[in-house]
């Protein structure tokens, strides 16, 4: 039987009481303040740190709440549209124009905790609930169609011209029709029979290959017309026994990131690695850099979050750590990188933080009220987080 684990910082987080003891709702800096950048006791004008939080929303019924739930779905954005969608754990997904007027939500029946996939051209909406099923609307929020997959599903399903990608933690790889969401085909592994790292790595698209990692420490290069494998590498032989036999965690929970041919994953153990695209070679692996949770492009240099040494700037050149940031109230989410050169990520306890890239300096910070455990998101002079209790900030980034 396989058992789901969180990171140790997040397990203690999953279900925060709303009352009593200053839990879930208590606020370590004034939450009316939303976008406005801490200097000292006070705040410094909004916009000028590296991102303001133009308009909030609350999106979960919180009045008869005994516990605070964590909110895992990211925001994506229709930017032809002007449009921002983001789901919950009630299951509700909200469309919203960029002004903060809400247009439309769908009601999925299940907890959303994924990234939608937006389609540029025709708007279409493609996203999982954690039941298994996969939702297609339209642009008017009408179901076009909606499939059941067995398996939880938390990850953003991958677009192309006809088909959907999606990967469930059961770690199996499903292909669906664009145009009536029927199983093209599959691509299943072996049931893991350890423990494991809550969460599934995401897939990555590109340059005709669908790379994918697995919950038994695998990285899989993928033919994404019928599912053949090109290749597949074992981070798992890397994972020195521990005496007695105690299990570890051999996940790849990272979704793939791929810079000049390289592959860059990380095993929750086995640390870091780059492959090469074309055959899976393992290019270089540093083991210092374990309990990954997220990696980030940045030019030649990577973002890594990690609970245990919170976020980081590797340099790939000369693969020397630049910066680091400490985690200060819980463990980072999975980090972006902005093209005007910031780093921003939330904390499963505490803010979403702005760092600077050159230097790491903190330029910017918002406050949720309950933290922060699903990765912010932003496309161009936009970007979004919830918080954990389900309020959704829209940011605009300087």
């Amino acid at each position: 039987m396989r058992i789901r684990f969180a990171v140790a910082l997040i397990v203690a987080y999953s279900l925060l009481a709303v009352t009593g003891c200053g839990a879930a709702g208590t606020q370590t800096t004034n939450a009316d303040n939303f976008g406005w950048v801490e200097d000292g006791d006070s705040y410094a004008k909004p916009g000028e740190g590296g991102f303001n939080v133009r308009w909030s929303k609350q999106l979960t019924d919180r009045s008869e709440a005994r516990y605070l739930p964590l909110e895992l779905s990211s925001a994506e954005f229709d930017g032809k549209r002007q449009r921002v969608y983001i789901g919950t754990t009630e299951g509700n997904l909200f469309a919203f124009a960029m002004n903060g007027r809400r247009l439309f939500f769908y009601d999925a029946g299940a907890q959303i905790e994924s990234k939608p996939g937006v389609d540029a051209r025709t708007g279409e909406v493609y996203f999982p609930s954690v039941d298994g099923n996969v939702h297609a609307i339209t642009v008017t929020g009408e179901l076009k169609w909606k499939t059941k997959l067995i398996g939880t599903i938390r990850t953003q399903p991958m677009l192309s011209h006809d088909t959907v990608y999606i990967v469930a933690e059961n770690d199996t790889v499903t292909a669906l029709a664009r145009d009536d969401g029927r199983i093209l085909w599959t691509y299943d592994k072996e049931p893991v029979e350890e423990i494991t790292i809550s969460g599934h790595a995401g897939l990555l698209l590109e340059d005709g290959r669908l790379y994918a990692g697995f919950t038994d420490g695998a990285v899989a290069a993928i033919n994404p017309a019928d599912g053949r494998l090109f290749w597949e590498v074992e981070t798992s032989v890397d994972v020195e026994l521990r005496p007695g036999n105690v299990p570890q965690f051999l996940d790849v929970d990272t979704t793939p990131v791929l810079l000049r041919g390289i592959l860059y994953i990380a095993s929750f153990t086995a640390g870091l690695y780059a492959l090469d695209a074309d055959s899976g070679t393992v290019e270089w692996r540093d083991a210092e850099f374990q309990g990954v949770t997220g990696i980030a492009a940045a030019g030649r240099m990577l973002v890594i979050s990690s609970a245990r040494r919170g976020v980081s700037l590797l340099d790939l050149r000369t693969r020397e750590v630049q910066w680091e940031k400490a985690p200060e109230r819980g463990a980072p989410t999975a980090p972006i990188v902005t093209g005007t050169g910031t780093v921003i990520y939330g904390e499963t306890q505490g803010s979403l933080l702005a760092l600077s890239l050159s230097d790491g300096r903190e330029i910017a910070r918002a406050e949720g009220g309950s933290g922060f455990s699903a990765a912010p998101s932003a496309k161009g002079s936009v970007g979004g987080a919830i918080s954990n209790g389900g309020r959704f900030l829209y940011l605009r980034l300087n």
